[in-house]
């Protein structure tokens, strides 16, 4: 099976992690590089279509964003294949791909039999160095034609400065337990452990919380060298947000918590009481 990965030139560090998380075994990977972002897709459809011709994939993976479904989307059609957008997972050799619904509640495994399934990836985590790099492939230039007639204007939108979150080399996840800690009171915590706080969706949902600083697959995707995961049970939507860190500690009053299993040290107790502990043994 050939896989192709479908890239801006500055598209490689969320592919290469993926990648990484994605192992394609035996299967042959190449990238096909987009010369310079298009306008719109109408510019590399065609370019798309005619490479793909050339050199057959079973799989076309697209990037993150709106741009990636409506390729991934328009190209399946055009060729007579499979699409799914904001893929999280995929077994391409069992012909499976996950994804997130219900916001962000539910991880869907679904079957992919076409030729050729066409995948955009769901929003990626920053990768580290060591995860940056694309792996050495075959590359093969696609070069987008110039903008349709009826492209009349463009209008440049700014990208926002990046949130504290993901900047954050250590971060305090706080989950639906301990309702009755307030979130200035968290804050603090997180302050004197040198950490930024966010939050899972349901503790978000239930009100009193910054909405900014929700963590999962319908907020902020972190990969912080630390992660303390406080007072959540780990559903599949937040840990999600946090499957790049480094080293996650987890603490909850359940010892049978399916975050346990996802972490690397594992305390069974109210989080409010370890977390003061642990900021008195950084004062002394």
């Amino acid at each position: 099976m050939k896989i192709a990965m479908i890239t801006t030139p500055g598209e490689c560090a969320a592919m290469a992690g993926w990648i990484a998380a994605n192992a394609p075994g035996a299967a042959e990977v190449e990238r096909w590089v987009i010369d310079s972002v298009p306008a719109v897709a109408e510019q590399v459809l065609d370019a798309l279509a005619a490479q793909w011709a050339i050199t057959p994939a079973g799989v076309l993976i697209f990037p993150s964003g709106s741009f990636g479904d409506e390729l991934a989307t328009r190209l399946a059609w055009r060729l007579r294949g499979d699409s799914v957008c904001q893929v999280v997972t995929a077994d391409l050799q069992q012909g499976r791909v996950s994804k997130s619904h219900w916001g962000g509640a539910l991880l869907a495994s679904l079957p992919v039999s076409g030729c050729p399934v066409c995948l955009s990836l769901a929003r990626q985590p920053d990768a580290g160095a060591s995860a940056s790099v694309l792996p050495v492939m075959t590359e093969r230039r696609i070069v987008p034609a110039e903008p349709p007639d009826w492209l009349e204007h463009l209008e440049s939108v700014k990208s926002e400065n990046r949130h504290p979150l993901l900047q954050a080399s250590h971060v305090l996840v706080v989950g639906q337990g301990g309702r009755e800690v307030e979130e200035d009171n968290i804050t603090a915590l997180a302050q004197a452990l040198r950490a930024e706080a966010g939050y899972s969706r349901a503790r978000v949902m239930n009100g009193g919380v910054d909405v900014e600083r929700m963590v999962g697959i319908t907020g902020h995707l972190l990969s912080p060298d630390v992660c303390i995961v406080a007072g959540a049970s780990g559903a599949a939507a937040l840990m999600a947000g946090i499957r790049q860190s480094q080293f996650v500690v987890a603490i909850n009053c359940d010892p049978d918590a399916p975050v346990f299993s996802q972490a690397d040290v594992g305390i069974v107790d109210d989080w409010p009481e370890v977390l003061e502990e642990l900021v008195a043994c950084t004062k002394t």
